[in-house]
């Protein structure tokens, strides 16, 4: 059996317009939090760099897709202008989710971690909402700080496939301030917090599963790649 090939998203960062001719517009990189997420022996990783609109070819070829964490994509993608936003960025969403629907179409199995989680329900026309601390209901701290995330406890749905490996409940690492208004079509809530923060969602045909939590900075994402992955290797064989 071949090692399964595992595709990360980078996040985006701006170079100075003064750098633009020599470097391009962008940097792309990746926090080693999720490099080691998928460290794993016999997993073939990669980092998948924005170079082609849809890159079916290596597509084709993975076992599963990491839509990574990152800033707040600009709300004129869900229809809205900017209510408590941060430094929201429009490139990376606008190709992201294009290669978000490509995978779709030809059933690449797919991970979605925070930012991951927010571009699929806007790709599949759901919209945020922009600052959960402004929301008119009480909610969770979710955020904290880069270096001090927030740890709360998420309920899990009894039969999703986070059920299967988590349990009914994880306590899980969390660093966000948006959410996904409802859950898109076509999906089903699996997770939420206390105060009804949708916290993961699975898609109805099983290739997507999505959360809104940092997997890659607690104990549940060794379980989450490991399942996944098994689900995707049972899934070739049938």
């Amino acid at each position: 059996m071949n090692s399964p090939l595992v595709a990360l998203t980078p996040s985006w960062y701006p170079n100075p317009p003064e750098h633009h001719q020599v470097f391009g517009r962008w940097r792309y990189a990746l926090n080693q939090t999720y490099a080691s997420l998928t460290d794993r022996i016999g997993i073939v990783q990669i980092a998948l760099l924005p170079t082609s609109r849809y890159p079916d070819r290596l597509l084709q070829m993975l076992d599963l897709l990491i839509l990574t964490g990152g800033g707040d994509p600009d709300p004129d993608l869900y229809g809205q202008t900017n209510t408590g936003c941060i430094s929201f960025s429009r490139e990376r969403p606008l190709w992201e989710m294009d290669l978000y629907r490509r995978a779709r179409e030809l059933h690449v199995p797919i991970l979605g971690i925070c930012l991951g989680l927010q571009l699929i329900t806007v790709a599949e026309g759901v919209p945020l909402i922009q600052d959960l601390p402004s929301a008119t209901r009480e909610v969770l701290d979710h955020h904290g700080t880069p270096l001090d995330p927030k740890v709360h406890p998420v309920r899990i749905n009894t039969g999703s496939f986070l059920y299967s490996v988590l349990g009914d409940e994880a306590v899980v690492s969390s660093f966000h301030h948006q959410a996904a208004v409802s859950v898109p079509p076509g999906y089903h809530l699996t997770a939420s917090s206390s105060d009804g923060v949708i916290e993961a969602i699975e898609s109805d045909d099983g290739e997507v599963v999505a959360v809104q939590w940092h997997p890659e900075r607690d104990f549940t994402g060794p379980i989450l790649i490991d399942a996944l992955l098994a689900q995707s290797v049972r899934d070739e064989d049938i």
